[in-house]
């Protein structure tokens, strides 16, 4: 071969290998939203920003999804362009230069590109942002006004993706929370909680309940330089004002605990910056030597987690001052954890998964009866976020034709109970919370809430909006607001 033949060529192989990065590109792009879909179900953009690890999120979560990412994400794509080289090679077909083959490269990408967009939910966070509104007029920042003269103890119960339709004997063949209706027969249903709009994941489901605002994360919101992202995330939300903060302004002790690690999705930060002085999970669980057998793929069983729970309300009560507890639970979360110290009869290891958890929890709550710690303490037990309904996942198809989604909700006080409204999101549990402990909220607002057990008007707060109005508003990048709660400006 000539030297100029060699030249003449280099250019061609140029853009083969050009050619085949495209379409090793455009099967990236289609593996990668059917591994988002299988493992998150289809989210929304601010939930995937929101778990990066520069944003203090959890990442892709644990090992075995560690696996099946570096699967989806690059060995699937590459095995599959593999396949279409060899198949081409095969029938002697020339390597594709022309410019027919750039187009079907091209098409793969925009297929793949378009797909990956909507499972992320792109579409609805650029529309939002073109239209740059804001829900600030109808934020009030949570204070209260009057404080009770002897503070009940407040612990809170974090159900993972617990929903009301886990209980319909015509989806699942029997009741999955039997057990935790059993524990709570004496307390308050509240039926009308519903996953605020643009929620869906744990920490959304935390700060909506905790903080009464929709979690809007500064990496998005916000168009200031990198440099300034990194110091903003050593806080989280700094210039919020929580129901830890408060709480904490009253002289409680406030204590979280999870079984997944306290670094995961950036709740250690969250907790700690809110009022809470305890904060631990699985590095703080191994350390104390609980057994690999009860340990999943996200963190220690429930089982386990419900004992430390114990453990945790007798130090609290010996401080003999007002304590409020969080946790959340993680066996329901997919892949269900099963463990050898619960086994029932269910087909489905979710379902397993569910009514293990359920019977964990309980016990934790007799143990609470049956050591009249409920005399003087409100418990809130409360799904993070409805069931993510993702591709291929054993309750997906059952749930699907549920005829409504609602977050399991229950409430023990030592003061009567009376639920004002049948309907509500979780971004009124905060002011509902305070106003169960017995503190006054003014006109029982705090964040974009308005409390529930008491008569409050909802006039001119978000909730008197039209349903698509309050959509679109929670949609809204509330920039200049979230600068100042992020502590950005």
């Amino acid at each position: 071969m000539s030297s100029r033949e060699h030249r003449s060529r280099q250019p061609r192989r140029g853009a083969v290998v050009a050619l085949w990065s495209l379409v090793y590109l455009g099967f990236m792009l289609l593996f990668v939203s059917f591994w988002i879909r299988a493992n998150f179900g289809a989210v929304s953009f601010e939930e995937l920003i929101a778990n990066l690890p520069i944003t203090h999120g959890g990442g892709v979560g644990n090992g075995g999804l560690i696996v099946t990412a570096s699967a989806y994400w690059f060995i699937l794509p590459a095995l599959f362009t593999g396949i279409v080289y060899v198949i081409r090679r095969m029938m002697r077909r020339p390597m594709p230069t022309r410019r027919r083959h750039w187009v079907y490269a091209t098409v793969l990408v925009v297929i793949g590109a378009v797909t990956l967009a909507l499972t992320t939910g792109i579409p609805r966070y650029a529309n939002a942002a073109i239209a740059n509104k804001t829900f600030e007029q109808y934020y009030v920042p949570p204070t209260v006004s009057v404080s009770p003269e002897h503070p009940k103890n407040l612990i809170t119960i974090y159900l993972e993706s617990a929903e009301s339709s886990l209980g319909e004997e015509n989806l699942f063949g029997r009741n999955l929370l039997a057990d935790l209706d059993t524990a709570t027969a004496d307390w308050h249903s509240y039926e009308g909680l519903r996953q605020y709009y643009g929620g869906g994941w744990t920490m959304a489901g935390m700060i909506s309940t905790q903080c009464g605002i929709p979690l809007k994360h500064p990496l998005i919101h916000d168009q200031h330089k990198s440099n300034s992202l990194g110091s903003s995330m050593d806080h989280y939300l700094p210039n919020a004002r929580c129901l830890g903060d408060i709480l904490a302004a009253q002289g409680y002790t406030s204590a979280y605990l999870g079984g997944a690690p306290t670094t995961f999705a950036g709740k250690g930060h969250f907790y700690l910056d809110h009022g809470y002085t305890t904060d631990l999970g699985l590095e703080d669980w191994k350390a104390a030597g609980e057994p690999a057998d009860y340990i999943s793929e996200w963190g220690l069983s429930d089982s386990h987690l419900m004992v430390h729970a114990e453990q945790t309300v007798e130090r609290l009560r010996a401080s003999d001052k007002p304590f409020n507890l969080t946790m959340i639970t993680l066996d329901t979360h997919e892949p269900p954890g099963v463990f050898s110290d619960c086994h029932t009869d269910d087909a489905m290891p979710m379902a397993t998964s569910v009514a293990c958890s359920m019977k964990a929890v309980a016990g934790f709550l007799e143990y609470l009866k049956a050591h009249h710690y409920l005399d003087d303490t409100v418990v809130m037990v409360m799904g993070d976020h409805e069931k993510m309904l993702l591709a291929g996942s054993e309750f997906s198809g059952v749930l699907a034709t549920a005829p409504d989604h609602r977050i399991v909700m229950r409430v023990w006080s030592p003061a009567p109970v009376r639920f004002t409204r049948a309907d509500a999101d979780q971004l009124s549990v905060l002011p509902t919370t305070l106003e169960l402990l017995g503190f006054s909220v003014p006109d029982g607002r705090a964040g974009l809430g308005v409390s529930f057990v008491g008569d409050h008007p909802v006039t001119g707060t978000i909730l008197a909006l039209p349903t698509a109005d309050q959509d679109d508003l929670l949609d809204a990048p509330s920039t200049q607001l979230y600068r100042r709660l992020w502590g950005l400006g």
